[in-house]
């Protein structure tokens, strides 16, 4: 999913920016009971920190019980990460609780969803994904439109959904020529079968050094480049500035210190047109035999459950 020059975690940017309807203590309540709503005001928080994984968020959901956290502020908070993280499993499984939140939303008690018809369309939301899941393709366009219909207002995320699922059905349909010549910042000639040879799958980073964003993720490739190898998947950059490609992209791999393939796409931007990069940074995970397992964005945590498809020990490196 994209905007603009990178791909947004989904409907993150809606979130993240609410603010929680928390208690406050009013004045003269005495100590226990404030030390009370303290506790429950910090739980909530902890609830919606964007670190926590789903063991933590478990742990929290009962903590946060436990101390009187309103129900429908726990719901919310759960809701939240599964919208974050991209979970379909997770969020199917809390679908009939979000149906009830629906239902019964109380703006009094909000802590990050404006109105029921919000909580309605994430629900809608959720169902597409299931349906997209079970390669349901109706039942996926006729929950993606009731989305967009009860929250017009973010319609641009839930197309940026319907642009993905059609990518990646283009992407499924897609055999990458792996014996394609290209060069490395140091003028070798290869291909990327040579590069993946013996291996799982090859991750490629498209990359320029006019981008920022490319820049700024630099360390977070060069991490990926030192773990990954161990489970068989070879990590690869491939420039795509326009002018003296060769001697900038030998630079910054100098200056980053980079021990992975340096790669340089051909004038003709094959690649580009092939795998309809429009946005950069991008990466894609490649077969050995040239499927397409994975295309976007670095951060797409939809890299990392492709990645624990081929070995199910991958641990997200940041």
């Amino acid at each position: 999913m994209r905007l603009s020059l990178r791909t947004l975690l989904p409907l993150a940017a809606i979130l993240l920016s609410a603010s929680f309807a928390i208690a406050q203590t009013p004045e003269g309540t005495d100590k226990p009971a404030a030390e009370a709503v303290n506790a429950a005001k910090e739980a909530l928080q902890k609830l919606f920190a964007p670190s926590n994984s789903a063991e933590q968020l478990a742990e929290l959901a009962k903590e946060a019980n436990k101390l009187g956290v309103p129900r429908q502020q726990i719901i919310e908070a759960r809701l939240v990460w599964g919208l974050r993280n991209q979970d379909t499993a997770f969020l199917t499984k809390l679908l009939p609780e979000v149906e009830v939140l629906a239902a019964n939303f109380d703006p009094a008690q909000a802590a990050a969803m404006p109105n029921a018809e919000a909580v309605q369309s994430f629900a809608a939301y959720i169902r597409a994904l299931k349906a997209q899941e079970g390669n349901d393709a109706e039942g996926f366009k006729k929950h993606i439109l009731e989305a967009i219909w009860l929250q017009p207002g973010q319609a641009t995320v839930f197309i940026q959904t319907i642009e993905k699922t059609r990518r990646e059905a283009k992407m499924a349909a897609l055999t990458v020529d792996m014996k394609l010549p290209i060069t490395d910042s140091m003028g070798e000639a290869t291909t990327l079968g040579d590069v993946v040879a013996g291996k799982k799958a090859i991750l490629i980073d498209f990359w320029a050094s006019w981008c920022g964003p490319c820049m700024q993720l630099m360390p977070s490739l060069k991490k990926k480049g030192e773990s990954l190898p161990a489970h068989g998947i070879v990590v690869a950059a491939m420039n795509k500035d326009d002018e003296n490609a060769l001697s900038i992209a030998e630079r910054i791999r100098k200056e980053q210190d980079m021990k992975i393939p340096w790669l340089i796409e051909p004038p003709e931007r094959p690649f580009t047109k092939l795998f309809e990069i429009d946005s950069i940074p991008r990466m894609l995970l490649i077969s050995p035999e040239g499927k397409v397992l994975f295309n976007g964005h670095p951060e797409d945590p939809a890299l990392w459950a492709a990645l624990k498809k081929l070995d199910a020990s991958i641990e997200e490196a940041h």
